[in-house]
């Protein structure tokens, strides 16, 4: 027989939901206390796995997450009757003592916030890549107020009442005197432009710097001097009774009496010098470091007890597996690898920054793409990283995809870029995209897609010379994942849920049998015959057809969101937002439901035309046929016996059919393309 075709096992599965056994590995730990700030008798700290609140100056703290679609939290601000903060996605909100938190408007999803302030009535936000926003009503709408701010990354936002400053990483520092309208540099006696925090005491104007120190400013910031006293890598100032503090990474608290002309080191009964911030109630000072312990002082820093050693799981954004090494990148707590499936972590600390945002693994080589410093790769499967940017003109990578000899990686601002040579050097690809902000890569092999921000899916069909738009039938541009089975293209959304392409981004079709109503996808994945996918619910679904039905494989999991899953060693393993790695056997997925006979029956030819040839061995009973379009619609269901069976399907509308046959001994499936 001619163009016999063996295809992929694909077992389908309608309505189905599979009890959930998954349990949580041994991490990764989540740590980094990045700011606080006091309101009406409560403490909240921003950590890299949600917010810890305590309602007794610190004696006892606990997380207080709910309403959180990012626990990666970086600054705080209150106005209003609302307590707000900023994370790596968005900005949230809460009047009610942090027990829950609520978006805080609309205009702000999907922006990296990495700091907020108040001044005038009105809330500042400074984005990474997206310039400076204001609100005037608690959040419900928000303006862009970045003229003459030239810089990519915001990192710190202060003011001193009438005006405001913007420490930025790589463009130095700006002011502001009419609430954001227009924005000066002010950079006269900064050695580097690299700030990293800014504090207004006593009529001086306090910034720190990556390298160079702190430096000060008594006239706002038209000109600065270096501080007399070499304080080394400050995360953070506060004050307390007269009193300015300074936290700093490596060397502790530092304390001045007389508005900074002097310091003295406060570190007595502080056993980790690494903060990250500092902070103060009405009476009580606070201090933040790597591990996500919070320490208290009493007495000005005279002494200082562990007030938080609570444990808590990383924000998991991205897995990949290198030869049998996991390697588990966070959203603000670093990147962690084990070899024994998670039962164990170890932090790596070659890579420059705590924020990870995607992961890629060929061979023994992985690539991890960060906020801040472009991509670093590993040689040796996740274990030591060193930098690999060259050509590259961007610092923010959130996605990878492998096309041939090709790598592909997507900036958060510039696009997408290739490599031939595994990261030795880039160049850019981006003729025919015009958003620049990617956010999911996926490929088949010959052809490459793009999932943007805001202007949808492009395609590739030439390795990445050329995109063309391919968004006929989307409801949603906003792309948050892309994953190929087969020939198959899936694309996820914000808030849209997923859609299918059986015509490679030609046409589009709502993928929702078995999901919730309009889900926020936050990932896919493809395993061999299946498609994982988890919402922003914390929920995981699987399709066994082609997205044609999805049925349940988890909702217990704690840390909702799932950002990132990853299938390797009979394991899935899924990435939560504030619940570092989860992971359940396959086995439990699909092994009862497979009964595989590969050589059961043959169909041919494939692409088939007017007639499909179905062939049954002669040693098969009176077998069942049916026959499935790719959304899971019976089209024909019969009996027939063993031997050659012709099909007259040249009324089937053009694209991908499942040809299911099963009896008491087998259950197979066989997938056609209808040309």
């Amino acid at each position: 027989m001619k163009n016999r075709t063996f295809l992929a096992l694909v077992i389908i599965l309608s309505g189905i939901s599979v009890s959930a056994q998954w349990q949580p590995t041994g991490g990764p730990p989540g740590g980094y206390i990045r700011s606080f700030i006091f309101d009406s008798g409560y403490v909240y700290a921003a950590t890299g796995g949600g917010i810890l609140i305590s309602g007794d100056n610190g004696f006892s703290w606990s997380f207080h997450n709910t309403g959180l679609s990012s626990c990666d939290e970086k600054s705080f601000a209150l106005t209003g009757n609302f307590v707000f903060a900023s994370s790596d996605e968005n900005v949230f909100r809460s009047n009610d003592n942090g027990q829950t938190w609520t978006t805080a408007g609309t205009s702000m999803d999907g922006k990296y916030v990495k700091t907020i302030v108040t001044c005038k009535n009105g809330l500042f936000a400074g984005t990474y890549l997206h310039g400076i926003y204001c609100t005037y009503d608690d959040g419900i709408t928000w303006k862009a107020v970045s003229s003459g701010l030239q810089a990519k990354y915001i990192y710190w936002l202060a003011t001193d009442g009438p005006n405001l400053y913007a420490g930025t990483y790589g463009d130095g520092m700006y002011r502001s005197s009419d609430t954001g309208n227009n924005w000066t540099p002010i950079n006269n006696g900064l050695p580097e432009a690299n700030i990293m925090c800014i504090y207004y005491f006593g009529g001086k104007l306090f910034a720190s710097t990556l390298s160079s120190g702190v430096f000060v400013s008594v006239n706002s910031g038209s000109s600065w001097s270096p501080l007399g006293t070499n304080i080394p890598s400050v995360k953070g100032f506060t004050s307390l009774s007269g009193n300015l503090y300074a936290g700093s990474f490596g060397s502790g608290v530092y304390k001045s009496t007389d508005d900074g002309v002097t310091w003295t080191v406060v570190n007595t009964g502080l056993s980790e010098p690494d903060l990250w911030a500092i902070g103060a109630s009405d009476s009580v000072l606070f201090a933040g470091v790597t591990s996500g312990h919070i320490y208290r002082s009493v007495n000005g820093g005279a002494n200082w007890t562990l007030s938080c050693n609570t444990p808590f799981r990383a924000c998991l954004g991205s897995l990949t597996v290198s030869n049998q090494v996991i390697v588990a990148g966070s959203h603000g707590s670093g990147l962690f690898t084990s070899t024994d499936e998670g039962s164990s972590w170890t932090t790596n600390n070659s890579i420059s920054t705590v924020e990870i945002r995607g992961e890629i693994s060929n061979g023994s080589v992985v690539l991890a793409g960060t906020d801040l410093l472009g991509i670093y790769k590993s040689t040796d499967n996740g274990i030591t990283f060193t930098t690999a940017n060259t050509g590259l003109t961007s610092d923010w990578f959130s996605a990878f995809t492998i096309c041939g000899n090709k790598i592909f990686a997507g900036s958060g601002e510039e696009g997408v870029f290739v490599t031939t040579n595994n990261a030795s050097t880039w160049s850019s690809a981006n003729s025919g995209i015009e958003c620049n902000d990617i956010r999911a890569l996926t490929s088949d092999g010959i052809r490459v897609f793009a999932g943007t921000a805001d202007s949808g899916v492009y395609l590739s069909i030439d390795f990445g010379n050329h995109w063309n738009p391919v968004n006929n039938g989307l409801t949603s541009y906003n792309i948050t994942s892309l994953a190929m089975q087969d020939s198959v293209v899936f694309a996820g959304t914000k808030a849209n849920g997923i859609f299918v392409s059986t015509d490679f981004g030609t046409t589009w079709n709502v993928s929702s049998n078995g999901l919730p109503a309009q889900p926020d996808i936050r990932c896919l994945y493809v395993y061999q015959h299946q498609v994982f996918t988890g919402t922003g619910a914390g929920e995981i679904f699987a399709s066994n057809n082609f997205g044609g039905n999805w049925f349940s494989i988890g909702d217990s999991l704690e840390g909702a969101p799932v950002l990132s899953l990853y299938a390797s060693g009979g394991w899935l393993y899924a990435g939560m937002n504030a619940g570092g790695v989860w992971k359940r056997p396959l086995s439990e997925i699909t092994g009862n439901q497979e009964t595989v006979n590969n050589a059961s029956f043959f169909v041919y030819p494939n692409p088939a035309d007017n007639l499909l040839f179905i062939e049954i061995p002669a040693s098969s009973e009176r077998t069942t046929l049916e026959i499935y379009t790719i959304k899971g619609e019976v089209i024909l269901t019969k009996k027939i016996d063993a031997g050659i069976r012709t099909l007259d399907i040249h009324d089937w509308a053009p694209g991908i059919y499942l040809v299911k046959m099963y009896d008491d001994l087998f259950n197979s499936t066989r997938k056609i393309l209808k040309e």
